[in-house]
């Protein structure tokens, strides 16, 4: 294997993992708000943090499990971390939804 290429491949990685750790970030924000909305009428509230939410953790999800899928040149501890995080990512709006929609008002 190239020496580049190995170093390409783990650059990928450690990019797709940074972006995870950003993706989850962000969806632990989205869930807490839906968890603990403030008082009902809010403008924006809750509701649009759980669409935004969506918006951005389906597709960084995806990029991170694409990358632990298909870069199999780079170093296996941030393949196997790619793996682990990219569903998470992709859980998280899922949970910040039913928060919402157990403990937000009608």
């Amino acid at each position: 294997m190239n020496r580049t290429q190995r170093r390409i491949s783990t650059g990928i990685q450690f990019v797709g993992l940074v972006l995870g750790f950003a993706a989850v970030a962000f969806g632990l924000f989205a869930m807490y708000g839906a968890a603990f909305p403030g008082p009902c009428g809010d403008n924006g509230g809750p509701g649009l943090g759980v669409v935004e939410a969506w918006l951005l953790d389906v597709p960084l999800g995806l990029l991170a499990l694409g990358v632990g899928i298909f870069v199999r040149k780079g170093s296996p501890r941030l393949r196997r971390s790619c793996l682990v995080v990219g569903p998470v990512i992709l859980c998280l709006p899922a949970f910040a939804g039913y928060f919402l929609g157990r403990w937000h008002c009608p």
